[in-house]
């Protein structure tokens, strides 16, 4: 959320919570999706603490899952403030989550199924047998 703060004042001059509208919102996503892991930071002291810049996946792709989760955190935020009445007009009411594709988990081979289906389990004890 800090993250995302820095983006409303910096990129839209936006200070208050009432003004972000759902194009603001989906501007955000676009945003994560262009630029690079690391590349903004909430202050300049956590900068000069966690060194971004020295990270081996610095200015890589953030991920679809790690957008899906900062638009989660969004949506529950502003789902608060209205519920609090902090807001008059929800404008994370009309934006679908992004579901993001799972990968696929790599597949036993026919070794590896063999061995272990001839592995010696002591069915007595019951994580053995589970």
């Amino acid at each position: 959320m800090k993250l995302f703060r820095v983006y409303l004042e910096k990129e839209l001059k936006i200070t208050d919570i009432n003004k972000v509208k759902s194009v603001h919102i989906r501007q955000y996503v676009k945003y994560l999706r262009e630029r690079g892991k690391y590349t903004v930071v909430s202050s300049e002291k956590s900068r000069k603490i966690n060194h971004p810049d020295h990270r081996h996946d610095f200015n890589k792709s953030i991920s679809e899952s790690t957008v899906a989760n900062y638009l989660r955190n969004i949506k529950v935020v502003f789902n608060l403030f209205e519920s609090e009445r902090e807001i008059k007009i929800n404008p994370v009411s009309n934006i679908k989550n992004i579901k993001p594709k799972r990968k696929q988990k790599a597949l036993l081979d026919v070794e590896e199924i063999r061995r272990g289906l001839e592995s010696t389990l002591d069915l007595t004890v019951f994580h053995s047998y589970r």
